[in-house]
């Protein structure tokens, strides 16, 4: 079974654009598979260690909420955090392999904005499953968005 693992990774890395030389992340979109502009298909991670990201909302460093009302607002805040979290963890944007975005009310044209935003957040547009959600931990909180980023 761990050989097939490995020749099957294998032939994933034969398909994987250039990476940059420092990445421990192989970013793929396999043939069979639509090639999307705003996340990646597969990410193969070949790095130590795994940082796993709580959901950030909105909030800044006081517990204020950025945006009340304003989802795209809450978004950016969001994103900003995350940066910072993935920075204090010793890691850059780069180094994240998923993100995982729960939108409250989540309408499908907001696919629109929010690929937007990943695409301007990130070098090369990690993994990403985007979920519509009824409600988060507090009724002034709109978005939320975690992360898993590897380090070496």
């Amino acid at each position: 079974m761990r050989i097939a693992y490995l020749i099957l990774l294998g032939l994933l890395t034969v398909v994987a654009p250039a990476a940059q030389a420092d990445s421990y992340l192989d970013f793929l979109n396999p043939d069979g598979l639509f090639k999307p502009t705003t996340f990646t298909q597969v990410v193969i991670a070949r790095g130590e260690r795994m940082v796993f990201i709580s959901g950030q909302t909105a909030r800044d460093a006081n517990s204020k909420v950025v945006g009340i009302g304003d989802v795209k607002a809450q978004a950016e805040q969001a994103m900003k955090n995350l940066r910072i979290a993935v920075q204090a963890a010793g890691g850059s944007m780069d180094d994240i392999a998923k993100i995982t975005t729960f939108i409250v009310g989540l309408r499908p044209d907001d696919r629109v904005w929010i690929g937007e935003l990943v695409k301007k957040s990130f070098t090369r547009p990690p993994a990403h499953t985007l979920i519509g959600i009824s409600d988060l931990a507090t009724p002034e909180l709109l978005v939320e968005i975690e992360a898993i980023a590897i380090l070496n």
